[in-house]
Formats: structure tokens, sequence, C-alpha cells
């Protein structure tokens, strides 16, 4: 079935939710394509929402550049994670030198799966202009729609982007030095030879070198590293080439064991991950396969990411955004990322709980006084330490403003919060230290680290306890004790080698008088770390 080619101003439904938009021109003319993520008002949430050669990928990883050689480059857009603030997806372009009426044969083509054209629109009639938008994708009615747009502006990049809001910086006083071209694209790369448009040479971001290779136009039929056949793409699995696939695969071993060095020593920043991906265009290996290469160890670095953020045991919105900053960076995409965010977001609610925003419980039966507040009610065991053994006592632990209470089957206890000292979560329980014996001790209650949030919550506002910014617990461990405990420990658990879920444990519990030494701690997945609690 062909699909019509749309004229400026029509548009059609999308029915798919993994699309891509090729950006396509005959070789000679240098584009820059982009896309936008903007709201109702038509302006973006902020600089993350702009995705271009710089910044290929958003912050919610729903768009994300990839370049298809010097004359074509693709935005893939998956619409069921652009954010619910998002209107619409703005496919753009802008061009260093020249105006787009001077670019021959530019047309964009909507894809869906397996290549199925959605949607063509070849640009024609242009104006002199340096920026153009495209077309976008948008919300309608519930669904998703494409529209071909083709208009621009004359004040190239930083007119396309001061409309959407996109933050410009001011350009310098004074004119810097002509550059070398390519002056669109500074980073290291292959680029048209300028007195041989049929020839790629590369730029190592300083000056051309003298290597150079054919220029040849990537298809699903001819590979555009080699000019060789490629093998039919069959069940949704990408075509490749039998020529280039072991040089490749090669190339990629060495360089993952490079990336996660690099990773180790300095996370998805500085000059030697920039390094790592311009080693990849050298190789003119696709950035979508090193992305996966990357995986494993960028799912490592980010377990190490979330270990280090909870040593202290408090999450603040740096420290989540600094995890969001990472994600984008790695540009990776891995089921378990979303699990570690929402971790993340757990401690930060738990966090700002703990600092006072305690809930507030409307509805109960228990018999409170008339200025009561009830915060918590929970079932709990009671589990005390005594001569002949523990002793378990089933029953409701409730927290009010006024104090602490364990109403059991048949005991209970009340405790002031003059009394309580602290609150903590150890070892699958909530620990409540006290000044006298009776109403302290141990409970195992089903979320331990929301009830201890709580329980801190309440105490620090009826001792009237302000937290001065930054301040942690005794028992946090300092940032050169995590590294270093985590480099001997290799970033998994001890007990069983697990690098999910990791934790720093005292090998001596805190509460038992251990110390918050490299010597007393040890890395331990969740399970092992409450399986341990359930020995001591």
């Amino acid at each position: 079935m062909t699909t019509a080619a749309l004229a400026r101003g029509a548009n059609t439904t999308i029915d798919e939710t993994a699309v891509k938009a090729l950006i396509a021109w005959r070789a000679g003319a240098t584009v820059d394509p982009c896309a936008l993520l903007v709201d109702a008002g038509g302006k973006v949430r902020g600089d993350a929402d702009f995705v271009f050669y710089n910044q290929p990928r958003d912050a919610s990883g729903a768009v994300s550049l990839s370049t298809d050689g010097p004359a074509a480059a693709t935005l893939a857009v998956d619409l069921a994670r652009v954010p619910a603030g998002v209107d619409s997806v703005v496919i753009a372009g802008s061009m260093d030198a020249g105006t787009f009426d001077t670019v021959p044969g530019l047309a964009v083509t909507v894809t869906g799966r397996q290549g199925r054209v959605l949607a063509t629109f070849p640009v024609l009639d242009v104006e002199p202009v340096a920026a153009m938008v495209f077309g976008e994708f948008y919300r309608r009615q519930g669904r998703w729609k494409f529209r071909a747009i083709g208009q621009g502006w004359d004040s190239g990049l930083a007119g396309l982007a001061t409309h959407y809001g996109v933050t410009v910086d001011e350009p310098p006083a004074a004119a810097p030095e002509p550059r070398p071209e390519p002056v669109s694209r500074p980073r290291p790369d292959w680029y048209v030879t300028p007195d041989r448009p049929g020839v790629l040479r590369w730029w190592n971001g300083t000056e051309w070198s003298a290597q150079t290779v054919p220029l040849v136009h990537d298809t699903p039929a001819v590979c555009g590293r080699c000019g060789g056949p490629k093998l039919r793409s069959y069940a949704g699995v990408p075509s490749t080439c039998r020529r280039c696939e072991p040089e490749v695969n090669g190339v990629l071993a060495g360089w993952r064991t490079k990336a996660a060095r690099v990773l180790a020593a300095s996370g998805p920043t500085g000059p030697a991950w920039d390094e790592l991906w311009s080693e990849l265009r050298y190789y003119r290996v696709r950035e979508e396969a090193g992305r996966e290469a990357l995986r494993p160890a960028a799912v490592h670095h980010l377990h190490r990411v979330l270990t280090f953020a909870f040593a202290d045991g408090i999450i603040e919105q740096h420290e989540l955004d600094g995890f969001d900053e990472a994600v984008r960076r790695l540009g990776v995409i891995d089921p378990a990322i979303s699990g570690m965010r929402r971790r993340l977001q757990r401690g930060l609610e738990l966090g700002l709980i703990t600092n006072g925003a305690v809930p507030r419980i409307g509805q109960s039966t228990l018999h409170l006084d008339a200025d009561e507040i009830l915060h918590l009610e929970v079932p709990a065991v009671h589990v005390r330490n005594l001569a002949k053994g523990p002793r378990r006592s089933s029953g409701r632990l409730i927290a009010t403003n006024a104090k602490l209470r364990f109403v059991g089957d048949t005991a209970g206890s009340d405790l002031a919060w003059a009394k309580v000292l602290e609150a903590r979560p150890e070892y699958g329980t909530v620990v409540v230290a006290a000044t006298t014996a009776r109403g302290g001790g141990s409970y195992e209650v089903g979320d331990p680290e929301y009830v201890a949030a709580v329980l801190t919550g309440v105490l620090k506002i009826a001792k009237r306890i302000v937290a001065a910014p930054g301040q942690r617990d005794s028992r946090s461990v300092p940032p050169a004790i995590r590294a270093e405990v985590w480099r001997r420990d290799g970033g998994a658990c001890v007990e069983c080698q697990a690098t999910e879920y990791l934790e720093f444990d005292h090998v001596i519990p805190w509460s038992r008088g251990g110390a918050t030494s490299v010597g007393n701690l040890q890395l331990l997945c969740r399970r092992c770390n409450l399986a341990k609690g359930a020995r001591i």
C-alpha cells in the first residue's frame, strides 16, 4: 500500500507508538536535525526538552537522535513514553552555513514497525531560512497525529530555540577566528570532503586527517559502512552486513571493556567519556550498537549511584536529578532503571516525612484526646529480648502527636515522645530506642522504612528538632569510605555476588557499637541483609 505524500499543513493519524522521523536530503548540504518537546503553550518545559546533536536524547528517553550519514538523520519517538505535560513533539532542523532553499531533495518520512511508511512530506518551495520546522507529532482527542509544516526562521537555530523557550547563550563580544570545516558539527566524525562530495574524511575535532572512505548511503539492502549487501531482516531484527559484522563485534568487545573502566573511574562525563564515542564513530559503528553493548556496565553504574545515594540514609532532590542525568547521558534502556528510579523517588518521599511532613489519619476507631492527632496505626509484633529468649506480642503500633502506643492482644504500653531517643529501620524491623524499657525494642511491621520515617518525623515535631541542611545520621557512610568498600567488594554482595539492590552493611551492627569504617562495612544485597538480621 502506497502512502500519499502530505502537502504543507496537512495531517494524518499515527496508529503506532514507536515511530521514526527520517530527515534526508541529497549530499552537498549540512543540516542539523533536532526535536523539541513542547507543552500546550508551545514552549519547552526546560532545556532538557531540546534534542540535538550535543544532547541526542531528552530526559524522559521518549525522543532520541541518531545520524545516518552525512545526508540523513533519524529522530526516534516513543509516543507512549512522551510525558503527560508535553502536547507535541516538534521535528525541526537548522543550518550553520547556507539556507534551506539550497538543500536538494529534502524530505521527511515517518515510519513504524518494520519500516512501514506512515507519512511522507517532500519539503518543497522552501524560503531562504536557516532554521525550519519540518513537522510535528501532536495529541488530538487521545490520539497522535503528524502535521506537515515546512516553515522557518531566517535567524537560524537561535531564532528557532528562542521561539520555543530554549535558553540561548549570548554570543561572545568578539567573533572567534574561523575554524576549519565542518563548523556545524565540530565533534570528531566523518564528514563529506569539501572538494570531493563522494568521499568522507575524518575530522578529529581540530583538523582534517588523511584518512578517507567512500560515501555510501545506508539502506535496508546496502551497508553504509562497506557498500556490500546486507542480510535480509526477519521477525523485526534489523538487516546486517555479513562482511562488517565480525569486525564491528570485535570493536565492540574491546570498547565495552574500556567503557566499563571509564564508568568506574569518572562516570558518563568528561573527556574520556567523549573519546569513547569518538572511537565508535571512527570505526563507523552505530551509536545504537554501542548503547546496547554498554547496557550491562551502565546498569551496574546506576546501581552504584543508587547504593551511594542511600548510604547516608537520606535521599534529596539533587540525588534524584543526578540519577536522571546519568540515565540521560548513558542513553540505555533497561527495565531495571525504572525500578531504581522508583526506589529513589520513594526515598525522597520518606525523607520529607522524616523531616516533618508526616501523614494525618482522619478516621480511626481509637479513643483519642481532643488535641491528639493520629499519624500512624499499623499491625505490629513487639519483639523483646528477655533472659529466657525473645518474647513476641502481636498488636498495633500507634503514633499520635502526644505519644507512641503499642496495643497488644494481652498487654500494651504508652511511651511519651520525651522518652524516645530514635526510631530506625534495621534488618526488616523498626527499632525504637528509649530511655525506658517499657515501649522500646524492635517491632516487626509490614513496611519498616515507612514506619521508621513517620516515627522519626513525629519525634522531631514533638521535640521541636530542626534538621540543619545537609545534616546526616551518625551511621551514614562518608563518600571516601563508600568508594573504598565498593572497590574492595567489587560492586557485588559479599554473600551471593548479586549486583542489584545493594546496601552498605555494618558487620558489627551500629546499634551494638560497630564503627562506620572500611573494616566494619561490607556490601550486601537486600535479601542477604535481611537474612543476616534474622540470624542476629
